[in-house]
C-alpha cells in the first residue's frame, strides 16, 4: 500500500535542467534544433541532432546525458544505461548523469544500485532536493523506514518548504501506524499547498483507521472539489456511503466515477450492483449491458445480467444469457443451475433434469446436483429413477443430511412408511435443526395416529425454528385434532391459514377439526374453501367431495 503511493507521486525527473555548456559555433545550430525538438516531443529527432552536436565536442557530459535521456523516453533503457554509465567513466561527479543512472537503475529493479546512486549524489550535491526523495523513496520501498525518515529530516533542514518532503514523511508513518504524526505531516503539506488533493486522501484514509467517518467523509471531499478526477478520494467515499448504508449517495459517486473513466467496466460492475441492492433493476441492466459492451468476455457481468433478468421475472431472456455463458464456459455451473431453476419453473422438468444430467457429467462433487435431479424426476412421477438417484447420491455423500431428508420423501411417494421414517430420523440425527425433518416426521406420526407425544414435540422444535411457516403451524393443529384438543386445532389451523391462504389441506383439516366439534356448517365451509384449491393437491377432490357429499346426508 505504502510503495504503491509512494511511486505514485515520485518527483518529476529532473526540476531544473543543467547549464548548457560552452559549445563549438558550428553544433550551436544543431543544439538548438535538438533542444525544440525535445520540448516538442520529438525524441528521434532531439536524438540526431544531439548525436551531431556529440560529433563537435565527444567529451560534453551534458549531451551526453541529454542524449540518454531521449534513449530513455523512446523506451530503449539499456542502450541509455550503457551510454550513462560511459559518461560517468569519464566524469564520475556529474550530477544529472547521477540523478539519470539512478533513476534508470530503479525502472531495471536494480534497487541497491539505484540507492548508492542517490546517497553520492547528496553527498556531491546537498542541496539536490530530488534525491532525498528518491532515496528515501526506495529506502522505504525496501522497508527501512528509519533511514527514509532521515533522509526526509535531513531534506527539511535545508528545505523546510518542501511539500513532497512532508508529504513521504506522512506515508511513512501511516506505514509504521503512527497515525497521528503522519496526521500532522500531511496537515503542514496542506498549509503550503492548499490544493495538494492527495494529502487530504490520506488525512481521510487516518480517519477512516480512527473511524471517524464524519471527517474522513470531510477530507475526500475536500480532494475531490480540488480534483475531481481523483478516483481514489471518490472510491473512499463510496465505501464509506457503502458502510453508512446511504446507496443512494454511493450510487452518486460511482456515477462520477463512470463519466470520468466511461470505459472502466469495473466502475460500471459495482454500479450494477448498487442498482440491485437499491431495487433499481432496470438501471443496473443498463450498466451491466455498458460492462459486457466494452467487455463481451466478462462472464461476471454477463452473468449478474442474467440473475437480474431471472429475479425481473424475464425468464426467456435471462435463459438466452445464461447459454451465452456456457457458451463461453461450458462448466459455468451456476448458469447451468440457473437454466434448471428456470425449466422448473416454466414446468419444463424433463428439460430441467437434462441440465442436471449434464452438470454430472463434468461434477459430481456436489451434492446439491443430485437433490435438484432427483426433484425433478419426483416432478415427472418418475419414482424409480429418483430413488435411483438418491442411492447413488447417498453412497458420495452418506452424511449429508439433505439428501438423506430427499430419501425420505420418495418414500412417502411410494407408501414406504418404515423407510421413510428411518431417512427422516437419519437426516435429524446429522443435523438436529432441520426443521423440515422435525416437522415431516412429526407429521407422519400424527397422519398415522401414532406417537403423538413425540409428535407434538418434534412440530414444537420445528416451530421454534421457523415460526413464521404457515405449513408447520398446520402440522401442530394436525396433531392436536389427533389428540382430541379440537379446541386448539381449530385455533392453530385458523392461524395457519393467516400465514397460507390457498392451501387446500390446510382448510380441509380445519374442516375436519369443525366436523370431529360437531361445527358441520363450518366445517362445511372450510371444505368447499378446499376445493377452491384443489388442484395443489393430488386426490384431494375427490376426498373431500365425499366428505362433503356425506356431511350433506347427516345434515340431512
Amino acid at each position: 500500500m505504502l510503495v504503491l503511493s509512494f511511486f505514485s507521486c515520485v518527483p518529476e525527473r529532473i526540476k531544473t535542467r543543467p547549464e548548457r555548456p560552452e559549445l563549438p559555433k558550428e553544433a550551436y545550430l544543431n543544439y538548438m534544433l535538438g533542444y525544440e525538438a525535445e520540448i516538442s516531443g520529438r525524441w528521434e529527432d532531439a536524438l540526431k541532432y544531439y548525436s551531431y552536436v556529440l560529433k563537435s565536442d565527444p567529451a560534453s557530459s551534458y549531451i551526453r546525458t541529454q542524449m540518454s535521456s531521449m534513449l530513455l523516453r523512446m523506451g530503449k533503457v539499456s542502450a541509455a544505461v550503457i551510454m550513462v554509465e560511459e559518461t560517468l567513466k569519464t566524469d564520475p561527479d556529474y550530477v544529472p548523469a547521477l540523478m539519470l543512472l539512478g533513476e534508470l537503475y530503479n525502472s531495471q529493479k536494480n534497487t541497491d544500485r539505484a540507492i548508492k546512486i542517490f546517497e553520492k549524489v547528496i553527498k556531491l550535491a546537498p542541496a539536490q532536493d530530488d534525491a532525498y526523495l528518491y532515496l528515501a523513496i526506495l529506502y522505504a520501498a525496501n522497508h527501512r523506514n528509519d533511514e527514509a525518515m532521515d533522509v526526509l529530516e535531513s531534506l527539511l533542514k535545508i528545505d523546510s518548504g518542501n511539500v513532497m518532503g512532508l508529504y513521504y514523511l506522512g506515508l511513512i508513518n501511516i506505514d509504521m501506524e503512527a497515525y497521528d504524526k503522519a496526521a500532522e505531516y500531511f496537515k503542514r503539506a496542506v498549509e503550503l499547498k492548499p490544493n495538494f488533493d492527495s494529502a487530504y486522501v490520506n488525512l481521510g484514509i487516518i480517519s477512516e483507521i480512527k473511524e471517524d467517518l464524519k471527517q474522513a467523509e470531510e477530507y475526500y471531499r475536500l480532494s475531490t472539489e480540488i480534483n475531481p478526477h481523483n478516483t481514489i478520494a471518490l472510491e473512499r467515499l463510496t465505501q464509506i456511503y457503502l458502510k453508512e448504508k446511504t446507496v443512494d449517495k454511493a450510487i452518486e459517486q460511482l456515477r462520477k466515477m463512470s463519466l470520468q473513466e466511461p470505459a472502466d467496466a469495473d466502475v460500471h460492475r459495482r454500479l450494477g450492483f448498487l442498482y440491485i441492492e437499491n431495487k433499481q433493476y432496470e438501471r443496473a441492466l443498463e450498466e451491466f449491458r455498458m460492462v459486457i459492451e466494452s467487455k463481451p468476455t466478462d462472464i461476471p457481468a454477463r452473468y449478474y445480467l442474467a440473475v437480474t433478468l431471472e429475479d425481473m421475472d424475464r425468464r426467456k431472456e435471462a435463459l438466452e444469457e445464461f447459454k451465452k455463458i456456457i457458451a463461453l464456459d461450458p462448466k459455468h455451473i451456476n448458469a447451468f443451475l440457473h437454466i434448471g431453476f428456470i425449466y422448473s419453473k416454466d414446468g419444463l422438468h424433463n428439460e430441467a433434469a437434462k441440465v442436471y444430467e449434464e452438470i454430472l457429467s463434468f461434477e459430481k462433487g456436489k451434492s446439491e446436483i443430485y437433490i435438484y435431479l432427483g426433484l425433478s424426476y419426483m416432478q415427472l412421477k418418475d419414482y424409480k429413477k429418483t430413488e435411483a438417484v438418491f442411492l447413488e447420491a447417498l453412497g458420495l455423500f452418506p452424511d449429508d443430511a439433505e439428501l438423506n431428508f430427499n430419501m425420505s420423501t420418495i418414500y412417502e411417494k411410494t407408501g414406504r412408511f418404515d423407510d421413510m421414517i428411518k431417512y427422516l430420523k437419519r437426516a435429524i440425527e446429522l443435523n438436529p435443526e432441520h426443521a423440515d425433518a422435525l416437522n415431516y416426521l412429526g407429521y407422519s406420526y400424527a397422519d398415522k395416529g401414532i406417537n403423538l407425544k413425540e409428535a407434538l414435540s418434534l412440530i414444537k422444535r420445528s416451530l421454534e425454528l421457523k415460526p413464521d411457516s404457515g405449513y408447520i403451524v398446520d402440522s401442530l393443529g394436525w396433531v392436536y385434532f389427533k389428540m382430541g384438543r379440537y379446541d386448539e386445532a381449530i385455533e392453530t389451523l385458523k392461524k395457519a391459514l393467516t400465514l397460507i391462504k390457498d392451501d387446500p389441506v390446510i382448510h380441509e383439516h380445519l374442516g375436519d377439526a369443525y366436523f370431529s366439534k360437531g361445527a358441520f356448517r363450518d366445517a362445511l365451509g372450510a371444505w368447499e374453501k378446499a376445493l377452491e384449491f384443489h388442484e395443489k393437491e393430488e386426490g384431494l377432490k375427490e376426498r373431500v367431495e365425499k366428505k362433503i357429499q356425506d356431511l350433506k346426508l347427516k345434515i340431512k
